[in-house]
């Protein structure tokens, strides 16, 4: 019997993760299942953890009821009791109804009333929930997700013995790994110095590899030197693909979702308290700020060479007051002539000529030449024209970084 899972919202911040749930349901529980799908949500959801990650788990068992029995056994034997877990079941594909489609691409982009989901998942499917159901929102836009662009992660899990306690990673073999890159990608921030494959959570996860290119992902993942792993999995994901950037205009865009707007800068980037850079651009329809925060690092200090005039390009997520645009990248699309005026020399002696007096121009005191006004000169920008983006430590899961633009992945 063809069977289509959608789980939701069994961690916590304290512990447990999603992920180890269904590759715990794919190793153990009855049925032929394929490799299971990492469905990342809105991150800019207040309530949510921080990855906001769904799954879905699509394949056939021989016994539907057993199958359902095992798969709420198993939910309730590793969910956090403090989580709003939802679970959602169907015998037939739900990506063929429309109504589930558009919900999954809502859940990615904007909110959704988890009643609504509810009503939704119970119309073509079954649902299991607790607390107040909220996982339900999730574990049903994962079911109902369609992949336009997706990219792999192989996640490797702790023993369970060892969950909450220090992580060992061989940080010298991580950068070993690294040099797959851009067949893998954010492994290492080379930059920062720091490897970004590891949670800082206490969940049973050890490391995640990401990329594009499943063999590659394997050879990182036997080049790292570790603890013992309990076991591997590979999930097909949303993560590094811009699906939940949204192109608008500025009098568009609405917070708690991300958006991509083209604008011309209108205040020059200013450093406020907490090493935040914030600027502002406009277009036709109105104006907004733009924030590189501080766990951005290095990147503000190119965010900070902007200039009142330049067009720019803006990815990232809004903030809800004020209003402003969370970047992930930019892409300084036209630059403007940096200039200054000064006062002219000399054409004689080519000494710097000194004001006349007021509306009189400029004279030489030696060769009496005079010239009417100053010269604009233009000056050297220490920015060019492309794209910029955050470094990996501070890349959200859902940012498609450059590396895939450069690539041609589903360019936006």
């Amino acid at each position: 019997m063809e069977i289509h899972l959608g789980i939701d919202d069994t961690d916590s911040r304290q512990g447990m993760c999603t992920t180890y749930l269904a590759s715990t349901i794919v190793n153990e529980v009855i049925g032929d299942f394929q490799r299971p799908e990492l469905v990342r949500l809105n991150p800019n959801i207040p309530w949510k953890t921080r990855g906001n990650g769904a799954l879905a788990i699509r394949g056939t068992t021989p016994n539907y009821s057993e199958f359902k029995e095992e798969v709420i056994d198993t939910v309730n034997g590793l969910r956090e009791p403090s989580s709003n877990t939802g679970i959602v079941f169907f015998k037939k594909d739900p990506r063929k109804h429309r109504e589930i489609r558009l919900h999954s691409q809502k859940a990615i982009k904007n909110t959704i009333d988890p009643e609504d989901a509810v009503k939704l998942a119970r119309k073509h499917g079954e649902i299991v929930g607790f607390g107040n159901k909220r996982g339900v929102v999730g574990a049903l836009a994962a079911a109902g997700h369609t992949f336009n662009d997706m990219t792999l992660e192989l996640l490797a899990y702790r023993e369970r013995a060892r969950w909450g306690t220090p992580r060992k990673i061989d940080k010298t073999m991580v950068y070993k790994a690294s040099e797959l890159h851009p067949l893998i990608w954010d492994t290492v921030d080379w930059k920062h110095k720091k490897i970004v494959i590891k949670p800082n959570s206490p969940c049973p996860v050890l490391y995640g590899i990401r990329g594009d290119h499943e063999k590659a992902i394997k050879k990182a993942h036997n080049t790292i030197n570790s603890e013992p792993i309990s076991h591997t999995t590979i999930f097909k994901t949303n993560q590094g693909t811009d699906e939940h950037i949204t192109p608008q205009k500025i009098g568009e865009a609405k917070p708690m979702s991300s958006s991509k707007v083209v604008g011309e800068v209108v205040e020059p980037p200013k450093t406020i308290e907490g090493g935040h850079v914030i600027f502002k651009i406009k277009d036709s329809t109105g104006e907004i700020d733009c924030a590189a925060y501080e766990p951005t690092k290095k990147f503000r200090n190119k965010v900070r060479k902007l200039i009142k005039g330049d067009t720019v390009v803006v990815y990232g997520g809004i903030t809800k007051s004020p209003p402003t645009i969370n970047i992930e990248k930019f892409k300084l699309k036209q630059k403007k002539p940096k200039t200054k005026y000064v006062n002219p020399t000399c054409p004689s002696c080519g000494r710097n000529m000194k004001s006349a007096g007021k509306n009189q121009g400029y004279r030489c005191k030696k060769c009496k030449t005079t010239k009417p006004k100053k010269i604009k000169l233009e000056l050297e920008r220490e920015i060019e024209e492309g794209f910029y983006e955050v470094p990996p430590i501070a890349r959200r899961h859902l940012a498609k970084p450059l590396i895939r633009m450069e690539m041609g992945y589903d360019q936006k």
